[in-house]
């Protein structure tokens, strides 16, 4: 059995697709989180717990995105997503109390779960086998702009009208980012035989590693990325400098599509970890050298954009294609769990430690999350998996 060709517009529609849903829904509370704590009078945990809620939500329903994918094709099932994303960034224009936020927050995170990379990916994976690597590689290029574009976007929005009026506007990009998910086919998943046998029998030991390695490293990067503009603002640095993390995703992504079969998910996974650690160490000098902290912005905008395709494409090496979308949906529940955690718990370390201690406290994770990148290598080497070999 054949798997259908990959329709060659879908790369850049399914990729402005992610560009919106991610700049609507993760990274909104960045820039309109002050103008909403002014206007409600709520603290800035108090909004963030709202993203913390969405996170949490996105693990809850995480164990049956396979089955929706399988059921009723990734067209619908990221199409309904995006729906509710948009819907929610309605609601939230009427809530005025706290456990209003929550709820909306509560429905955003199920479209974020169905329309985010995961269920992207997995829906790919599921029609194009291992054909969808390089894909993913794309998809990202374009979804690592979202921060580029919305930050500057929402903070241009809040300076001549109410924040309520610029989720209106944010709504309305997601209707936009429905219709471009059309592109994705809704028929079903196709797999080939080359492709399942493609890979050895899932290890049960690579799942647990790959789901400790991929929780902590999710944990830093979404706790330091949607704290950015705090982060800049300590500096005195303009908020446009917040655009260097964008680009440097989408630098980082260019130049893995370029770096082709030569950069493996494992030779990835360790640059990318390893990478980590000095980042921080850069950052951590911001206090001494301005530009410092603007390096750490490109810096660690890069690292996180190639963490999103070691999340995407290291699955591909240890489990089979015909077990992604399960394995993957079951396997990223820590992470969601630890996604859900860092928005608040970042907060809470930048209220009680400042910027800098909630740094160091980053930088000792990420030597942790290099053990483990090391450790997991390693274990491929000795299985003979040919980890290090392009």
């Amino acid at each position: 059995m054949e798997t259908p060709a990959l329709p060659r517009r879908l790369s850049l529609t399914a990729g402005c697709n992610q560009l919106i849903n991610w700049g609507i829904s993760f990274y909104m509370p960045g820039t309109f989180a002050q103008a909403i704590a002014r206007d409600r009078g709520w603290s800035s945990p108090e909004i963030y717990l709202g993203l913390t809620l969405a996170m949490l939500m996105m693990a809850a329903v995480s164990p049956f995105v396979a089955r929706l994918l399988a059921r009723f094709g990734g067209q619908r099932v990221v199409m309904s997503g995006t729906l509710l994303i948009a819907a929610s960034c309605v609601a939230m224009t009427y809530t005025s109390t706290l456990a209003g936020w929550y709820t909306v927050w509560l429905i955003t995170g199920i479209g974020m779960r169905l329309s985010l990379y995961d269920a992207l990916f997995a829906s790919l994976v599921n029609l194009y086998g291992q054909q969808a690597r390089r894909t993913i590689s794309l998809v990202t290029l374009a979804g690592g702009l979202a921060s580029a574009v919305f930050w500057p976007l929402g903070d241009a929005l809040l300076r001549v009208m109410r924040w309520q009026d610029a989720l209106l506007i944010y709504a309305l990009f997601g209707l936009l980012s429905a219709v471009l998910i059309c592109q994705l086919p809704h028929h079903k998943p196709l797999v080939t035989a080359k492709a399942k046998a493609s890979v050895p029998e899932d290890d049960p030991h690579n799942g647990w590693l790959y789901a400790t390695f991929i929780a902590l490293i999710t944990f830093v990067s979404n706790g330091t990325s949607t704290h950015l503009p705090e982060f800049i603002a300590s500096f005195g640095l303009p908020v446009g400098i917040g655009m260097l993390w964008g680009f440097g995703q989408t630098g980082a992504r260019l130049m893995e599509v370029l770096a082709g079969a030569r950069l493996t998910p494992f030779r990835l996974t360790l640059l990318t970890s390893l990478a980590m650690p000095v980042c921080f160490l850069v950052g951590l000098s911001g206090s001494m050298f301005v530009w410092c902290a603007a390096g750490f912005v490109l810096g660690y905008g890069a690292i996180n954009g190639l963490v999103t395709i070691v999340k995407a494409t290291l699955p591909l090496e240890l489990f089979s294609a015909a077990s992604y979308a399960r394995r993957t949906g079951l396997l990223l529940i820590p992470g969601q769990l630890m996604a859900a955690a860092s928005p608040f718990a970042y907060a809470w370390l930048t209220k009680t430690l400042g910027i800098t201690g909630a740094m160091w406290v980053s930088l000792s994770l990420t030597l942790v999350i290099a053990a483990l990148a090391i450790t997991l290598v390693r274990k491929q080497r000795r299985q003979g998996v040919p980890a290090l070999s392009s």
